[in-house]
């Protein structure tokens, strides 16, 4: 079943966009993202590009930065999802979706630049997360995508020293606003195995090893949902081997 419903389009092509997005949502469920980007590409080909569309390719072209060997390439392709997340707000400033993937495609960049050396790009981060929460305008799985990207925020902002992070401004990143908000993705979707391995990260920073471990044991013997999710579940198990002990 697709995720999200498209927006009228008045032009001739508007069921061709509607059944597109349909597909892509689909597409990457089953996690080929290499389908969807030629599904999104076929119907700009056609010439017909709006809101729904553009927050999808900013997803697909994250999702296919993350699969880039180069890292050239996929910090040029991380900034590539934030400019199409940004036509997305020009076009529809109040529909969350479009600050989901800024927000998504800033915390990108900042990981590939090292969290003290993009500090404007982390507070943008914040904001468009908690933007979308206050709008809150799409459905669950949106919802639980922002407050992933909040919660994850904290947490990588958590694992360095604050006295360094409060030179430029990041001072607020904490594990609790990790824990609180990455249990309301999960609260939204249980099953996914990307917010159970970072819920587990997020009580092992804690100390909560014990809970951390069946959040991860989770994560491990989940179904795939996501591109990336074979990898999240080899980090998982390697987790739970170097908590054994504890």
């Amino acid at each position: 079943m697709a995720l999200f419903v498209c927006g009228s389009i008045t032009t001739a092509l508007a069921q061709d966009v509607k059944a597109t997005c349909a597909k892509v949502d689909d597409l990457l469920e089953d996690g080929k993202v290499g389908e969807a980007r030629k599904a999104l590409d076929a119907v700009y080909n056609a010439g017909v590009k709006d809101y729904e569309w553009l927050w999808r390719s900013s997803r697909v072209t994250l999702l296919q930065a993350d699969l880039e060997g180069d890292n050239t390439k996929k910090e040029g392709m991380y900034y590539e999802a934030k400019r199409l997340a940004d036509e997305a707000i020009k076009l529809n400033g109040s529909g969350m979706m479009g600050y989901v993937r800024r927000a998504a495609a800033a915390g990108k960049v900042a990981l590939t630049k090292g969290i003290l050396g993009a500090a404007e790009q982390v507070k943008a981060a914040k904001e468009d997360a908690e933007k979308a929460i206050s709008l809150n305008n799409s459905n669950p799985q949106g919802l639980a995508a922002a407050h992933y990207i909040l919660g994850r925020t904290h947490l990588k902002l958590s694992e360095t020293a604050k006295a360094k992070r409060m030179m430029v401004g990041l001072g607020w990143g904490n594990v609790d606003d990790a824990l609180k908000h990455l249990k309301k993705a999960l609260d939204l979707r249980s099953d996914f195995i990307m917010y159970n391995l970072e819920y587990a990260k997020a009580l092992a920073a804690n100390n909560q090893f014990a809970e951390a471990k069946q959040y991860a044991q989770k994560a491990a013997g989940g179904k795939e949902s996501e591109s990336g999710d074979g990898a999240r579940k080899g980090e998982a198990n390697g987790l739970l081997k170097e908590w054994a002990a504890k």
